[in-house]
């Protein structure tokens, strides 16, 4: 990179490309996110092609990705069919910007979507983009996206205005006006720094920043960053039914509790999708009712959370498709800083030490999960698997001698045999992912018990997943057992979970020392110069591994889906940074003949 380009938001992992004009054709390496090119556009994604009648339908092969391992299904989709699937619950929230729904993700897409094996941003509703100088970029809107066919939308052209909206309100600056606290806008941190968002013309918008950021674009292809149409404030977030996105299927039924319906969209801009008729997600009163309702066909997918959940299928069904990848999530137990003695160090590091993580991680999963360690192991700014499992506390090998360790922080601190180290442990409702935080925190109790008897830990689990999200967001907690997907770039991910404004801070961290790293790497465009920050000597990582134990993270965890085996073009949504492809890429799936 020359001198004159040295302030322009290019990966140094990127192809060397104009410092003016559309940028195109970026190239990565890895599976870290901020060794993605930070500018650039895709051509628009392609639904998987029909008419490759080779093998006999639902024949696995790997030639179409080159991924080893990753199921391709050849032959021509059939147009028409319902594609259906197991739910934990209806949507109850149906806010994206203040709530984690799932909702949006089915009826609209994202600005730009990741590579799924590099996290490379890629086009979709912006069909391209220009980056000016360092505190500028331009946004091209594709024309001719057309909003469902709702009132008060009735079929409109999705915007630069929408866009501007969108961007707008996920920092919280409609929180004021719409009698909100800011803290409820769950990814206010995102785009930090927004200066002005101004739509220059219909189809353009261009983004001003008070100074630059090296995670502004990576953050737009999060899957939770789904566009709502400007509007829908004043509609209302109470009867989902009213609601309107851009996706392949728009929502025709919603029956609380039971099940939600979606039709095709006959006005979708991608030519020839979707191929569905009809997508229904159907409750299901818990796994063992979801993997029955896979094994009889009655359900397109099953997540299996553990290796037993695979074998369990494979056996019954040895025609099932399975795609496994290491995913972006990461289980954690998160205590609060100022209950009882989680503000004391000694307590903290004490319980680190203790915790058998090798235990956890095998007890739900089997295996292929990832050690991790204060940030999401896959960044290049981050400390590896590798280095994570040789630490104390975390190494397997040394587990004996650290909990001896571990015995005599806690006695130092007042505490011997636990005593007076009494709290709630709370998780998540509903199953799925909430199994495993849940048996996550049930072997954590054990093992604690085990060494301080007299240590009191009640592990209770919210009554609905808006109850849960509320005492996160006010930080009413006292220890929490969870899994977050992680952020696109590392900076993001510091900010939102241990800066003192960010907004997954639940348990109150706040260390000016971690503020001002933060901030400083949030503006720092050199990827050799954050990994200083990071994982440098007196580094983010090392000073939380041995002054802040802002929490305890566990693993990060697999995403082991199995799919009927004559479903085409699974194989797009799959890879350990494919989370948000599903709701741009599900139009293209479809049965094959």
């Amino acid at each position: 990179m020359t001198a004159q380009d040295s302030n322009v938001w290019i990966s140094p992992r990127s192809a060397l490309v104009s410092r003016r004009g559309v940028i195109r054709g970026s190239v990565v390496t890895g599976l870290g996110l901020t060794g993605a090119a930070l500018v650039g556009c895709g051509a628009t994604p392609k639904p998987a092609a029909p008419g490759q009648a080779t093998p006999a339908a639902g024949t696995p092969s790997t030639a179409a990705t080159g991924r080893a391992g990753v199921p391709v299904v050849k032959g021509t989709i059939k147009e028409g069919g319902t594609y259906t699937a197991s739910i934990t619950a209806t949507s109850s929230t149906q806010d994206m910007h203040t709530t984690n729904t799932s909702f949006w993700q089915t009826i609209s897409e994202g600005p730009m979507i990741a590579d799924a094996y590099t996290g490379q941003p890629q086009a979709n509703l912006v069909e391209k983009w220009e980056v000016p100088d360092s505190t500028h970029i331009v946004f091209h809107v594709r024309k001719g996206m057309k909003v469902h066919n709702k009132p008060p939308w009735n079929g409109r052209e999705f915007d630069a205005e929408d866009l501007a909206f969108n961007m707008d309100r996920t920092v919280g600056n409609t929180a004021a006006a719409e009698g909100i606290p800011k803290a409820a806008f769950l990814h206010s941190d995102w785009f930090t720094g927004i200066d002005k968002l101004e739509a220059v013309d219909k189809h353009t918008m261009r983004a001003s920043l008070r100074a630059p950021s090296s995670a502004f674009l990576t953050n737009m292809v999060d899957h939770r960053n789904m566009m709502m149409p400007k509007g829908v404030v004043e509609v209302g977030f109470k009867d989902p039914l009213k609601l309107a996105g851009l996706s392949a299927f728009v929502l025709d039924e919603f029956v609380p509790g039971v099940r939600e319906v979606y039709v095709k969209n006959k006005e979708y801009w991608k030519p020839g999708q979707p191929h569905f008729d009809k997508i229904v997600n159907t409750v299901t009163a818990d796994r063992g009712a979801d993997l029955a309702g896979f094994i009889s066909k009655q359900f397109a997918t099953f997540s299996a959370g553990s290796e037993q959940d695979v074998q369990t299928v494979l056996k019954a069904r040895p025609d099932a498709l399975l795609y496994k990848t290491i995913g972006i999530s990461w289980y954690h137990l998160r205590p609060h800083f100022k209950h009882g003695s989680f503000g004391d160090f000694r307590v903290r590091k004490a319980m680190q030490l203790a915790i058998d993580y090798k235990e956890i991680g095998d007890g739900y999963h089997g295996s292929g999960w990832a050690y991790v360690m204060g940030l999401h192991s896959s960044f290049p700014e981050s400390w590896s698997d590798e280095k994570v499992r040789t630490l104390p506390g975390y190494n397997p090998a040394t587990k004996a001698k650290d909990r001896e360790e571990a015995v005599k922080l806690m006695t130092a601190a007042g505490h011997e045999k636990g005593e007076g180290i009494t709290f709630d442990l709370l998780t998540s409702p509903g199953w799925s992912f909430s199994d495993a935080t849940k048996e996550n925190a049930l072997r954590f109790q054990s093992q604690m018990v085990s060494l301080w008897p007299n240590m009191k830990i009640a592990v209770k689990t919210a009554t609905d997943v808006a109850s849960f999200a509320k005492a996160q967001a006010e930080k009413n907690i006292q220890m929490v057992s969870y899994a977050i997907g992680g952020q696109r770039d590392i900076s993001s991910e510091a900010y939102s979970n241990y800066h003192t404004k960010g907004v997954r801070n639940a348990g109150a961290f706040s260390n000016p020392q971690a503020d001002a790293m933060i901030e400083k790497a949030l503006i720092t465009l050199d990827l050799n110069e954050r990994k200083e920050i990071f994982a440098g000597k007196d580094g983010f990582l090392e000073k939380f591994f041995n002054e802040w134990q802002a929490m305890f993270m566990l693993s990060v965890y697999p995403s082991n889906t199995l799919v009927q085996p004559n479903i085409q073009g699974y194989d797009q949504l799959v890879g350990p940074w494919a989370s948000g492809r599903a709701s741009a890429l599900r139009g293209a799936l479809g049965y094959v003949s």
